[in-house]
């Protein structure tokens, strides 16, 4: 038996008041553009690759964020294959003995999404959770750590220049790489995933507040409340790359990042509630200006002040 590690990117509408959402409401929120797999033998080897795009048929117009995050072009779709065809491609390169594992529920739940609203017949395997392994692994089950983080965690470097993130194939090949470092990689079977049902949410929501309790605020930065807090639109976990940087009193500010709705600031305010317990009120917003040039920016800002924060408690 082999096992083959999946990715997905998708497309996304440009507005969720264009013609092309009305017409399907919550039939079709995201449109799958790409399918990426490596496959995984008994030795934790990975022994081959699958990438195919996927032209999209409803929501044709290639949205302007998906682009600069997976630097797929509307050129690249082009001569793509209908999603039909890309995935009955991809079933033919997995073979029969298999089983898809995937790095959390969100691919699993878009892939279920387009292939109920494309009547796509392709039988495929069952999908289990590398994620949910890994977190019991390190002893965070109820943590759902992003693939970065884990790759951090297992000490496993990216190439980035010429393997970036957000590229299906390649993120599959990161993800198989942490499986492969899982002391008893087989127990994956042990978390069979269920698609989830995708709903639209408020996308002109952004800003969200969260009063959590706390036991002091040396921990609550290291916390996962803290370090992948929710996106105010999404609600999926966004990271923070370079970690607080301390405003005043007990207040404490990061940039956070989205991958589907980009730069958000995350602030922490640290008191006390009616009983004497201490608690972190955490507020998050995106950021109005999302340009690539000024996220940069930001984030090379951001380090430079967590290395002069870090100076200047050593002194």
């Amino acid at each position: 038996m082999q096992y083959i590690v999946l990715d997905l990117e998708w497309n996304q509408p440009i507005s969720y008041h264009s013609p092309a959402y009305k017409s399907v409401g919550g039939k079709l929120l995201f449109e799958m553009i790409q399918i990426g797999a490596v496959k995984v033998d008994e030795r934790m080897q990975v022994v081959d690759s699958f990438s195919q795009l996927i032209q999209p048929q409803h929501y044709i117009r290639l949205h302007p964020r998906i682009s600069r995050i997976t630097h797929i072009t509307q050129e690249d779709l082009a001569d793509a294959p209908p999603f039909n065809e890309a995935v009955a491609a991809f079933a033919d390169w997995c073979g029969g003995d298999y089983v898809l594992l995937t790095w959390g529920c969100d691919d699993i739940s878009v892939l279920n999404q387009n292939m109920t609203f494309y009547k796509c017949e392709t039988p495929l395997s069952k999908i289990y959770d590398i994620q949910k392994l890994f977190g019991d692994v390190i002893g965070t089950p109820k943590e759902r750590k992003g693939l970065k983080a884990a790759m951090e965690h297992l000490e496993i470097n990216p190439d980035e220049e010429n393997m970036p993130f957000h590229n299906a194939v390649n993120d599959a090949y990161y993800t198989a790489l942490v499986f492969a470092r899982m002391p008893d990689p087989a127990k994956v079977l042990e978390y069979p995933l269920t698609a989830r049902k995708l709903q639209h949410l408020d996308r002109t929501k952004k800003e969200s507040t969260a009063i959590l309790r706390v036991r002091s605020i040396k921990d609550a930065l290291k916390s996962a409340a803290a370090m992948t807090p929710p996106c105010p639109v999404c609600g999926k976990r966004m990271e923070v790359p370079e970690g607080y940087v301390r405003q005043r009193n007990d207040q404490y500010m990061a940039l956070a990042d989205c991958p589907q709705h980009g730069l958000a600031f995350v602030k922490l305010a640290f008191g006390k509630n009616d009983e004497g317990k201490r608690i972190m009120t955490r507020s998050s917003s995106l950021s109005e200006e999302q340009s690539k040039p000024y996220v940069h920016t930001k984030h090379l800002q951001w380090q430079q002040k967590i290395a002069l924060q870090q100076q200047s408690s050593e002194e």
